[in-house]
């Protein structure tokens, strides 16, 4: 398990790595389902674009070089 101290070595191939974007996906929504009643109707309009966003391609995070 990574600490603190060597997080930058963690090495995730793309399948777990999509799994943790899911994970944490879905904890967040779960967590803002509860506290919806405090948004905003901008962030509403946002949280609502969620489900359609997660059907996108994520860009690379690092540039093809």
């Amino acid at each position: 398990m990574a600490t603190r101290s060597n997080l930058h070595e963690v090495d995730l191939d793309h399948i777990h790595s999509e799994a943790v974007w899911q994970g944490i996906g879905e904890r967040l929504r779960e967590t803002i389902a509860r506290d919806q009643s405090d948004m905003s109707p901008d962030l509403h309009r946002l949280m609502a674009r969620l489900p359609e966003l997660d059907r996108e391609t994520a860009p690379p995070l690092v540039p093809a070089m």
